[in-house]
This record gives structure tokens, C-alpha cells and sequence, in this order.
């Protein structure tokens, strides 16, 4: 039985691998076919795929090494230029972790990435998943590397009942067996391109499977059901008022945030009532009392709102403006942490998002 079952594992990462050879993504980050990896290019794009897809990142990862095309190069940049080119990224305390790490690095580790979980795991905003991934591609190392995508074929695979968020222990487990003695980089990447285009969420391709001879649901119409979850939980609501204060020359107030909350170290409208521990708005205001009324004004309510979702909340954003005269502005007592930005400046800043949004409502709105 046990030769039985290691011909089996054996066989599917023999399949996976040569469907991988020829079907293989193209992508910037990868080294070519034979070609040893880029552990900077692998550890640069893991951390940027965490939480974001593919197409989504590639022209940052672009951006990123034409810029610094090596670590010691990010190292010694500036993190102001690599928050503003990350800007649209989201979740932006990777940026931080992510200088954080070349800093060390360069610093502990001669600018060498180590081949070694355990030192990668204490490393700013590296979990698991990414040391393995890391360790797996950049050095062929016989790591066990489990994303969602590989959560998914194994959970197919089996056909486990279980919801996911049960039995992830369970697939990592499984999945370990299946690891090869050799190209481990290759078949980690194998695993993940079979997730992204064949093995796919809801209209799995499975008559295109490289490895549906040994899936428990390969071709069955109830393989769009797997992995099975928990019932979805509904998103905490958070009501938030964000202010443009703007002078008579176009240029708009702003501040940048310190390296903490969400939009750590980004260039962000000044706002209030959702993001602190105290002080939370319970809905969105019909007013703007005293008490929101941002360095005493008259601020004018848009009846335009937007909604913003995040992984664990929705925002509900009330959007109020004030245009003042430059005239005026030295009778306003406006703290040291906020700046006037110039119009023509503020493609230069890095903006969240959600921060892009809002601009966009304020420029149809009110700017002319």
C-alpha cells in the first residue's frame, strides 16, 4: 500500500510538471526555463501577491525593479517614493514591511536573501506561506507552499466535506506528501498557474486538468461546490466624514499618516469617526455639528456618498468641502501634521484608494 501511494504522489507531480512545461504563465518575476530565480524578484512579487492578483500587480512589480532593480537599491531608497509607487497597491503596511525587510537585509544579511524559513518568518510581514514560497522558488527548496489556489485542488482532490476554514491543517498535511525530490520551485509555481487558470473557482475547467485522473470531482458538476465554507459572515458597517478643504488656488489639505492604521505612512484626506478607538460615528451624519465641524467651518455636505470595502468592514463615507481664501487661512489654527497640496502636485503623493475616490467625487462635484 505505501508503494502504491508514493507512485501516486509520485504520478501527479510528474503530470503537473510536464503540463507546467508547456503551459506555464509568462510572467516578470519568474526565471526563465532552466534558469536559476531572482530570490529579489521572488521575495518583491510574493509580497506584493499577498491579498492581490496577478494582473493587478504586474506592472507595480515593473515599476518596482526599473526603479530599484536591486535589494540594496530599495534598501536605501527613500520610503516616501516607495509608498507613492505602491499607491493603488493596497494594503498598505506591505510597502512598509516590505522596506522594512531590504533594510534588514542589506543590514544582517549582506543583501542576501537566506534560504531559510525560519529566518524569513522573522522578517516584517512574512507568514508562512510566503517563507515557503520563497524558499521553495527562489532556491528549489522542498518546501510545502499551500495559497488559496492550492487549498482548492487539494480540497477537490479529496473532495473534503469539511469547510475550509476547518481544514486547512488537514489539506497541508495532504499536500506535503505530494511534494517532489527535485524542481521544487517549478512545481510550487505549477500548483499555483493550475489554480489560477484551470482548477478555478466557480467553472473549474477540469476536461483541460492536467491531473483529473487523480481528483475525486474532476469532471463532476459539483466540483464548483469545493472547498466548502462556512456560512459568510456580513461586514461590520463604519461611517466615516472625510474633509477637502481647498484654497482659492486649487490646492487641497492633506496630511501623512504616521506608520500606523490602515493607510500607514500614505498621503490621506483629513477624516474622522472611523478609524479610531474611541470617538466612532454610529451612522452617517445628516449635519455636520460642532463637534465634526473640522477647525470650526461651514463645511457643505455632498449629496453624493461612496461606500468602500474593506477585508473586514464596509465604510460609508460622507463627504463634506470647504473652499477658503488664502486670505483668511493665517486666522486658522491648522495643526503642523497637515499640508496644503498644490493641484499639479498630487499625482506625486501616495494616495490610497479609497483617497483616489474621493478626489474623483470632489473633482465631479465641486472643482470646475
Amino acid at each position: 500500500m505505501r508503494k502504491k501511494n508514493e507512485d501516486k504522489y509520485k504520478q501527479f507531480s510528474n503530470e503537473l510538471l510536464d503540463w507546467y512545461d508547456v503551459s506555464r504563465r509568462d510572467l516578470p518575476w519568474r526565471a526563465a526555463p532552466g534558469a536559476s530565480s531572482n530570490p529579489y524578484f521572488v521575495l518583491l512579487s510574493e509580497i506584493m501577491l499577498q491579498q492581490t492578483v496577478v494582473t493587478t500587480v504586474i506592472p507595480y512589480f515593473i515599476r518596482f525593479i526599473n526603479k530599484w532593480p536591486k535589494i540594496i537599491d530599495l534598501a536605501q531608497a527613500d520610503f516616501n517614493e516607495v509608498s507613492s509607487l505602491w499607491a493603488g497597491l493596497g494594503y498598505y503596511r506591505r510597502a512598509k514591511n516590505l522596506h522594512e525587510t531590504a533594510k534588514i537585509l542589506v543590514k544582517q544579511h549582506n543583501g542576501i536573501i537566506p534560504n531559510d524559513e525560519d529566518v524569513l518568518l522573522t522578517f516584517p510581514g512574512i507568514g508562512e506561506y510566503t517563507a515557503a514560497a520563497i524558499s521553495a522558488i527562489a532556491y528549489d527548496t522542498k518546501s510545502n507552499v499551500v495559497d488559496g489556489n492550492i487549498e482548492r485542488i487539494f480540497s477537490r482532490l479529496y473532495k473534503i466535506e469539511e469547510p475550509l476554514e476547518l481544514s486547512k491543517q488537514k489539506i497541508r498535511t495532504l499536500s506535503k506528501k505530494y511534494l517532489p525530490c527535485k524542481r521544487n520551485g517549478d512545481y510550487a509555481q505549477a500548483l499555483m498557474d493550475l489554480g489560477s487558470s484551470v482548477c478555478i473557482p466557480k467553472a473549474p475547467r477540469c476536461q483541460i486538468c492536467p491531473i483529473i485522473s487523480t481528483c475525486k470531482l474532476g469532471g463532476t458538476p459539483n466540483a464548483a461546490m469545493y472547498p466548502k465554507r462556512l456560512p459568510k459572515k456580513n461586514k461590520k458597517q463604519r461611517y466615516g466624514v472625510f474633509y477637502l478643504l481647498m484654497d482659492d488656488e486649487g490646492s487641497i489639505l492633506f496630511s501623512t499618516n504616521k506608520n500606523e492604521g490602515i493607510f500607514a505612512n500614505m498621503d490621506v484626506l483629513p477624516s474622522i469617526g472611523w478609524n479610531e478607538e474611541n470617538k466612532k460615528l454610529e451612522s452617517s451624519p445628516k449635519i455636520i455639528s460642532k463637534e465634526l465641524a473640522l477647525f470650526n467651518l461651514n463645511w457643505e455636505i455632498l449629496e453624493k456618498k461612496i461606500n468602500h470595502i474593506f477585508s473586514h468592514f464596509k465604510l460609508n463615507c460622507t463627504l463634506v468641502f470647504f473652499r477658503i481664501k488664502k486670505s483668511t487661512l493665517n486666522n486658522l489654527i491648522i495643526d503642523k501634521k497637515y499640508r496644503f497640496v498644490k493641484k499639479t502636485e498630487l499625482n506625486k503623493l501616495a494616495k490610497p484608494s479609497l483617497i483616489k475616490k474621493i478626489l474623483d467625487v470632489f473633482e465631479e462635484e465641486i472643482v470646475k
